[in-house]
């Protein structure tokens, strides 16, 4: 097994970069961060992605909406026990903000995204409190229907963006795909 180590030194921070060449995770890079006053922290790439513990679905399975008029629309983060998302105002600029987006579909609007009130929480390897969701967390907008939007099945395409961490080491960012079922009237 050959292995490379290359240390740099950003200010307080020391960072390790090892590549592996050992059987099948040829070219595999961890790297770990930390400082002399806090723990150790890896940040796996191109690993487990976030998606392995952070699922998304519509509250509901299908919204009725009423052409000219709007529905609420929720979708819920689940963050499997253990792990955290940054919110969609990281403390840091350096870090992966959560963010939905949705696809323009003719004759229907959508509100910006209303995310709930982060945590303010403190872990091992930051020397500030971070701003994260854990647990469940629900995402919520406001959908109108403008009379030209045809009756029927109708699709609300998204995309999720995540980071999920733990204590020890953040996962590979991920998208991931959210379909809200419309049902227009």
């Amino acid at each position: 097994m050959k292995s490379a180590r290359l240390m740099l030194s950003i200010p307080l921070i020391l960072i390790a970069i090892t590549e592996s060449t050992h059987g099948s995770a040829k070219g595999v890079k961890t790297i770990t961060a930390g400082s002399a006053n806090t723990t150790p922290f890896t940040i796996s790439a191109p690993g487990q992605g976030s998606a392995k513990v952070v699922k998304v679905n519509p509250v509901d399975s299908t919204y009725k909406i009423k052409r000219g008029g709007s529905a609420q629309i929720a979708v819920a983060i689940d963050v499997d026990e253990g792990y955290h998302i940054n919110s969609n105002r990281p403390a840091e600029k350096y870090l992966i903000p959560t963010s939905l987006k949705f696809d323009r579909i003719d004759g229907l609007t959508t509100s910006p995204i209303l995310y709930p009130k982060a945590k303010l929480l403190k872990f091992d390897f930051s020397q500030k409190p971070l701003s994260v969701f854990e647990g469940k967390t629900v995402l919520k907008l406001t959908a109108r229907a403008l009379p030209s939007l045809p009756a029927g099945a109708q699709t609300l395409k998204g995309k999720l963006t995540v980071q999920a961490c733990n204590n020890q080491q953040c996962l590979r960012p991920q998208t991931v795909a959210v379909n809200v079922a419309l049902q227009v009237e």
